[in-house]
């Protein structure tokens, strides 16, 4: 596993920051070229390159909250609480606190705006999918959420708390490729949608298939969060 990008001095850029940073990025590119080429004007893609920036700020502050809420706990008697909630390079962040705090700020942002939130949740399903598709591979970098041991040719071993883990199954990996592939079909869908909102049901139904076949082969139930500490 490579968690650790470089050092600067005694600061450490970790890998699945900067693959985080990337996710974000080619979110924003993809879904503000997707409202160029739709070209509504009561939806001007400068507006939709403002509202993601929005998503991503609350879903950040959402993916930490939920952490911390999960393990409550360890954070309220650590000497150093309330502090070390805010401290993400030591902890981690959560997809789902994420995904809640991203689709809350598009519904506010939308209705400040008065856009359609079925149409612009239709231009930010697909990139949310593909910014998933490469926050998967920085799991892969960073060792966390594998899966459970395999005897498959393909299982890889992590390093957990400073032990090897047995070769077990690259569930981020299996992640990523499902995702891909849905996100094709989601972009194959937005050429013959059938109505407004059609694409985020499909975005759900879809986010929700992926985690559900994942957990056959995740190991553990906090595979909800994401380690990005060292």
């Amino acid at each position: 596993m490579f968690p650790v990008l470089f050092h600067i001095g005694s600061f450490a850029v970790h890998t699945y920051g900067v693959v985080l940073m990337l996710a974000f990025l080619a979110a924003l590119a993809r879904t503000y070229t997707a409202a160029k080429r739709q070209n509504d004007p009561k939806i001007p893609p400068d507006n939709i390159l403002d509202a993601g920036i929005w998503m991503i700020i609350v879903g950040t502050v959402g993916a930490r909250l939920l952490f911390v809420l999960v393990d409550w706990s360890s954070y309220r008697h650590a000497p150093n609480f309330p502090l070390n909630t805010l401290q993400v390079w030591q902890g981690g962040l959560s997809f789902h606190g994420g995904l809640f705090g991203g689709i809350g700020a598009l519904i506010g942002y939308c209705l400040l705006k008065r856009m359609s939130i079925l149409k612009v949740a239709d231009l930010f399903a697909p990139s949310v999918m593909i910014a998933y598709v490469i926050g998967r591979l920085g799991c892969l970098l960073n060792g966390c959420c594998y899966g459970a041991p395999t005897t498959m040719p393909w299982g890889i071993r992590f390093h957990d708390d400073g032990v090897l883990t047995p070769p077990s199954h690259p569930t981020q990996l299996y992640a990523s490729l499902l995702s891909l592939i849905f996100f094709a079909g989601l972009v194959w869908l937005e050429r013959r949608r059938a109505y407004y909102g059609q694409i985020a049901c499909w975005y759900i139904l879809l986010a929700a298939t992926e985690r559900f076949l994942m957990e056959i082969w995740r190991a553990g139930t906090t595979s909800d969060v994401i380690n990005v500490g060292p």
